[in-house]
């Protein structure tokens, strides 16, 4: 994974991924970061133009926008997801974060992102949770979101070739999914050089009996010292069976909305 980078515009530093989203974001000194979660998820378009109206009350630029975390109805498949994806970032490129590739030089996307599907009760078309920005700060606390990781190692190869222990979901199997993502996110974690002590916030997402196994895998080496929200949802491609993300000092609140 490449080194943190810092997009100066936005007042925080990513490390690099795929097109469509980055591995992180860590406040840089001078900021910190802030999230608004909607009471219930809204269609995204509804949420990009909230984070419009809330960024321009703050008197803060489009550009401190550093994260979100969609809904989608059901899982994509490759070709959907890869669709979806490119509409996606047709919004951050409007607010001068998004660039395309261009002359064989890998586009370049600072906001990290989670995107899951609720296995009960989800939105009828893909939405926005929350999301997350910069906002100038004193405060010591370093903050962070690592973006959402699942099951599958990186490439170009159909994910049914990259996923982790694909179609095995017995113990033995979830065990190999739970240990490759908890081992990626200590990778991104290092990369900002940064510890699990420092985690105040574990998310994971699965549909799965994993119960003993965050005992064995997360809880008694110490990785969930603030406890785990689990959330009962689906990774966003056909075939995923397992995601996590990781926060650090992040400033909740609820849009009124």
């Amino acid at each position: 994974m490449s080194a943190p980078r810092i997009f100066t515009s936005g007042g925080y530093s990513y490390l690099p991924s795929v097109f469509q989203y980055s591995a992180g974001v860590m406040a840089e000194p001078g900021y910190r970061l802030e999230q608004i979660r909607f009471k219930h998820a809204v269609p995204l378009q509804d949420g990009f133009k909230a984070v419009e109206s809330h960024l321009h009350f703050l008197g803060i630029p489009f550009t401190a926008f550093a994260h979100c975390e969609l809904r989608s109805p059901k899982q994509f498949d490759d070709q959907g997801f890869i669709d979806f994806n490119k509409t996606y970032v047709r919004q951050l490129q409007s607010w001068s974060i998004y660039t395309p590739p261009v002359d064989g030089v890998d586009a370049i996307n600072p906001v990290a992102r989670t995107n899951v599907c609720p296995e009960h009760h989800g939105p009828q078309e893909v939405s926005m949770y929350a999301f997350t920005y910069s906002v100038p700060s004193t405060a010591k606390q370093t903050s962070f979101v690592i973006s959402g990781g699942g099951d599958a190692r990186k490439g170009s190869k159909p994910y049914k070739d990259r996923i982790i222990a694909f179609g095995d979901v017995s113990q033995a199997g979830l065990r190999k999914k739970m240990a490759f993502v908890i081992e990626e996110m200590a990778d991104r974690l290092r990369n900002f050089e940064l510890k699990w002590s420092d985690v105040t916030k574990v998310q994971v997402y699965s549909v799965h009996d994993i119960a003993l196994l965050v005992d064995e895998l997360l809880a008694k080496p110490g990785l969930i010292q603030h406890g785990l929200t689990w959330h009962f949802a689906r990774p966003p491609v056909a075939g995923l069976d397992y995601e996590m993300d990781l926060r650090g000092s992040v400033n909740e609140l609820f849009s009124d909305d």
